[in-house]
């Protein structure tokens, strides 16, 4: 089996020579080790990825292939936005006003944050317009662009994600403090918009099905898990989930990302659909044998090593922990990876000590 071959083999729970590993990178890990490609620091190479955006498919193959994992993320990438840099900081400017409308968040993975966020939404006429819009930015300009990256790793597993089904696009229509208060206030009105959110990432994530990617990403981060109670989670969030995984289960393969404590929910995510459970954060008290007792006769696994071993700790810590949940989650029905995202200031040497340790069998050996 190749790489591509043997992750898909895991994510179906079926019998690997070996255990894969597919350790969450993002391109603010890999602009922090090459910076723009240029001779400039982590800020042009994080600024080069806002200016062009193709920069971050080229940063994150190279890393990928530096450190020899078997699948990688390769995001739909945003529109090219103008950029100037302040010290140690990315404003953006409108392109026809010229005035600022923003700034990059460099140490929360590049996002734009803008200074006027937009108003919320009152009404469902509100939300189908802003879900419209969303739709409409997966351009097949984009789709190509992805396509052509997904081809430079032919023998990999890439996964896409078409989007946020549940809290973090609700969050982004009503406002987080808002969203949480309509739990209560308006639960119609959330399952409502909860559907057509989860209409509107069906259709982006039919347009990635073209692009040749091996699995679809879904999910949403801790608000999913540590902010809201596991009775709101199965009111609101789990008929979304479960709605798009009928629909795309036969077609590819499908994990669920929800980070922070999701011990509680840990068999609702199992009930979505997905194939496979992910990250298992330590940080949240979450533990690759408990998720391997309650739900791998289920649901393949991946994640569980703690992201500050990595950010924070030595090669051979990352190669010890790493080690672990391979015997704990392994094996077979287990992907090595990181509790969460990988942090941007994880050393080279860490990424090589987590793959070594699936990639040549480290934890049998042990």
């Amino acid at each position: 089996m190749n790489s591509r071959q043997l992750m898909a083999a895991a994510m179906r729970r079926e019998p690997t020579d070996r255990i894969p590993t597919m350790p969450q990178i993002c391109h603010d890990v890999a602009v922090r080790l090459y910076g723009d490609g240029r001779g400039g620091d982590w800020i042009e190479g994080m600024r080069r990825c806002v200016e062009e955006p193709e920069y971050i498919y080229e940063v994150v193959i190279r890393l990928a292939r530096e450190i020899g994992c078997d699948g990688l993320r390769l995001f739909v990438k945003p529109a090219p936005m103008r950029v100037r840099r302040e010290q140690d900081a990315l404003i953006v400017f409108d392109p026809e006003s010229g005035e600022r409308s923003g700034r990059i968040d460099l140490h929360g993975g590049g996002e734009f944050v803008p200074d006027r966020p937009a108003p919320a939404i009152e009404t469902l006429a509100e939300a189908r317009e802003r879900l419209e819009t969303m739709v409409a930015q997966f351009t097949d300009e984009k789709m190509a662009l992805l396509a052509a990256a997904r081809a430079r790793v032919a023998d990999l597993f890439v996964a896409s994600a078409p989007g946020g089904i549940t809290m973090n696009t609700y969050t982004a229509l009503r406002g987080r403090e808002q969203a949480m208060m309509d739990f209560y206030e308006r639960p119609d009105f959330v399952h409502a918009v909860m559907d057509l959110q989860a209409e509107a990432i069906i259709r982006r994530a039919e347009k990635l099905l073209a692009t040749g990617i091996d699995a679809l990403y879904i999910g949403d981060p801790a608000a999913s898990a540590s902010l809201i109670s596991p009775r709101h989670f199965e009111r609101f969030c789990l008929p979304a989930y479960r709605k798009f995984c009928a629909h795309f289960r036969h077609r590819i393969l499908i994990y669920i990302h929800i980070c922070g404590n999701s011990r509680p929910i840990l068999e609702m995510m199992a009930d979505t659909g997905a194939h496979v459970v992910e990250p298992l954060d330590p940080l949240g008290g979450v533990e690759v044998a408990d998720a391997r007792r309650r739900i791998g006769h289920r649901v393949a696994l991946m994640g569980g090593v703690n992201t500050l071993t990595l950010a924070n700790g030595s090669p051979e810590e990352v190669r010890q922990e790493a080690i672990r949940k391979c015997r704990e989650g392994g094996p077979h029905g287990y992907i090595l990876a990181a509790g969460d995202m990988v942090p941007p200031q994880t050393p080279l040497a860490n990424l090589r000590a987590l793959v070594e340790v699936a990639t040549l069998g480290l934890w049998r050996a042990a």
